[in-house]
């Protein structure tokens, strides 16, 4: 299998199907596109996130927190409790394991998190550190979103501006390389990007707003990955303007000298928002209310799936959107 996460196909075909015993509570159990699942515990429903961190070893801990209490929510919920299993390579040092529990609690403090629990272990055959997190959060029947709430005629939002995530991780992990050919500064402020992944705030506020249909937080894949997982979740389709999306400058270059996508790059840290038609302006509002930047990028369709590029052609986007990390990664610079 290629580098990344388990195509969707893959996941329905051998995932999906082992999900133990029906206790009846699930309401949102495993599914393409779903962020996290939500468990009925009466008055209040329980709302379960978990994702790796494999991508970057800088401030991991303080990542982790981040992306888990994204996946939550987006869901309409409000992340409680976290915990960690820290996977460290053999000969790591006290320093860095000290460094990723401080990132993680520091993370944790600026959203409100309790640390619950987890496991550390130095593991022999591993040749780079992993963190696993898993994020619980609470919330109520009236306020809960799924990501298969989308119909046809929404209008689509993103926030901030896509790749963030990518750009950040590429600046800080291969600043050395990029800093030959790309300014010193540009790349300080795409490491910047990083003080920006969090949507807890933006996704609740425009929750309170009543007028949401779907969210959803696009991961590996990028902003086109998210659309496709939130589309097919909805078993809908979506018509997106290329010239409608916010690329920072910042994303723009880097991706440009590693010869990516930044549509296609990773992206916490954006929030993809369905609205009901002609109630945008309210979702906008709530989203700017607690100062994050908002665009609207398109619309939901009954079925295809297409991307109008700047020049007007029409691109249909297949199932499966490749991760533009991993090739940014290990690009060579001429």
């Amino acid at each position: 299998m290629p580098i990344g996460k388990v195509s969707n196909e893959l996941l329905e075909k051998i995932v999906f199907p082992y999900s133990g015993v029906n206790c009846g509570r699930v309401i949102c159990g495993p599914a393409v596109g779903q962020d996290a699942a939500v468990i009925d515990f009466g008055e209040k429903l329980l709302v379960v996130g978990a994702d790796p961190i494999t991508g970057t070893q800088s401030k991991m801990g303080w990542y982790a927190v981040h992306v888990n209490a994204n996946d939550v929510a987006v869901r309409g919920a409000v992340p409680r409790y976290f915990t960690s299993t820290i996977l460290l390579n053999k000969g790591a040092e006290e320093d860095f394991l000290e460094e990723v529990c401080r990132d993680v609690d520091e993370a944790a403090r600026e959203i409100g998190v309790c640390i619950v629990g987890g496991h550390t272990e130095v593991v022999p055959f591993l040749e780079t550190p992993l963190l696993c997190g898993t994020m619980f959060g609470e919330t109520t029947k009236d306020r809960l979103v799924l990501t298969s709430g989308a119909r046809a005629g929404d209008v689509i939002i993103l926030t901030k501006h896509v790749g963030l995530e990518g750009a950040a991780i590429l600046a800080t992990d291969r600043f050395e390389d990029l800093s030959r050919v790309l300014d010193g500064p540009l790349l300080l402020r795409a490491q910047s990007f990083f003080s920006n992944l969090s949507v807890v705030r933006e996704a609740l506020a425009v929750n309170e707003s009543g007028v949401v249909t779907a969210m959803h937080d696009p991961t590996e894949g990028g902003l086109l990955g998210g659309l496709v997982e939130l589309s097919k979740a909805s078993n809908v389709g979506f018509r997106v303007e290329e010239e409608s999306v916010p690329v920072a400058k910042e994303t723009l270059e880097i991706c440009s000298t590693l010869g990516v996508n930044p549509l296609s790059l990773i992206s916490s840290g954006v929030l993809l928002v369905t609205v009901k038609s002609g109630e945008e302006s309210r979702a906008l509002d709530a989203i700017r209310s607690v100062g994050v930047s908002s665009t609207i990028i398109g619309r939901v369709t009954s079925s295809k799936r297409i991307l109008v590029r700047s020049g007007g052609e029409e691109v249909n986007v297949g199932p499966s959107i490749r991760e533009e990390l991993w090739v940014a990664l290990k690009a060579k610079l001429g």
